[in-house]
């Protein structure tokens, strides 16, 4: 990919005739995108995925299907939680070998934070904790 843009420059547009300079301008209008190419390759490194704690409170299950002209039956299921730092909901999607919990009950749990690693598609709840201190 470097070396392209470079064998331009060094090798290609010096055997241009100095006035036809049109010939050796699509090889000088590429080094740009190359460059932007490559500085995206380096902005988009691998980033470590944080994981986040939290407590709230379960509201309820919801069943979404996959979706998809192939995928019929295909479910899988979110829990909605209210987090003591707010007073929205979020939704989360977990591992179903993870033991459901009841509506009304205050958990703390282990998860990945889609605001906080964008890199994911979702936030999804690793393990269930012990809660560290009753709701008021």
């Amino acid at each position: 990919m470097v070396g392209l843009p470079a064998y331009a420059i060094l090798y290609i547009v010096p055997k241009v005739k100095p006035d036809d300079w049109k010939a050796g301008a699509p090889f000088l209008l590429m080094l740009p995108g190359f460059l932007i190419f490559g500085y995206g390759l380096y902005l988009n490194s691998d980033k470590p995925i944080t994981v986040s704690t939290a407590c709230g409170t379960v509201q309820y299950y919801k069943q979404y299907s996959k979706g998809g002209r192939y995928s019929r039956g295909k479910t899988f299921e979110r829990i909605t939680l209210q987090l003591d730092d707010s007073k929205y909901f979020r939704h989360f999607r977990f591992d179903e070998s993870l033991a459901p919990k009841h509506k009304g009950d205050y958990v703390c749990f282990e998860f990945h934070d889609r605001k906080l690693n964008s890199q994911l598609a979702e936030s999804t709840i690793l393990k269930w904790n012990e809660p560290t201190s009753i709701q008021q």
